[in-house]
């Protein structure tokens, strides 16, 4: 077998792999209703939560991260979105990671790729949780791994996804 062949051989498998890993990434059927796939609103049926689909790409610190929330007004929902909790954004953290292309390359995501498409995972999310271990942090989500993480409330590094 040529060098050639061995590589396309390789690529072919590897698609195959990364396509039954996209295949693996929806929630539970019974998590998320059917949704119009252009809402910036996706209900969750097992916490009763509503999640804002397309967050900002921007980072922000904690303190903008809930002034942010607070002035959200999407769909019907025109007052009472939040930074959610630490227990309440674990769980849109998909168990089963998949893998998207972006910016040329596979990057892992531990989130639904329908619910949430494009999420980014660059940065960890806010939670509205203190990390009371240490005065002035606060919990977060990596939605590259799924695994939580804390962080520094006075950074402006870090995504925020409001919940209502």
């Amino acid at each position: 077998m040529t060098a050639q062949r061995r590589l396309r051989a390789t690529l072919a498998a590897s698609a195959v792999v990364v396509l039954a890993t996209l295949a693996r990434a929806d929630a539970p059927p019974d998590q998320y209703n059917l949704f119009n796939l252009n809402s910036d609103i996706i209900p969750d049926l097992k916490t009763g939560l509503t999640w804002q689909r397309y967050p900002p790409a921007t980072g922000v610190t904690f303190d903008g991260a809930a002034a942010y929330c607070r002035q959200l007004s999407l769909d019907t929902f025109t007052a009472g979105w939040r930074v959610p909790s630490y227990k309440e954004l674990l769980t849109i953290v998909d168990e089963s990671p998949h893998i998207e292309y972006e910016g040329g390359q596979l990057v892992p995501k531990a989130i639904d790729g329908n619910a949430f498409p494009g999420a980014a995972v660059t940065f960890p999310y806010w939670t509205s949780s203190p990390y009371a271990p240490v005065a002035g942090y606060a919990y977060t989500v990596n939605f590259h791994t799924g695994i939580p993480l804390q962080g520094d409330v006075t950074q402006p590094a870090f995504y925020v996804r409001c919940v209502h």
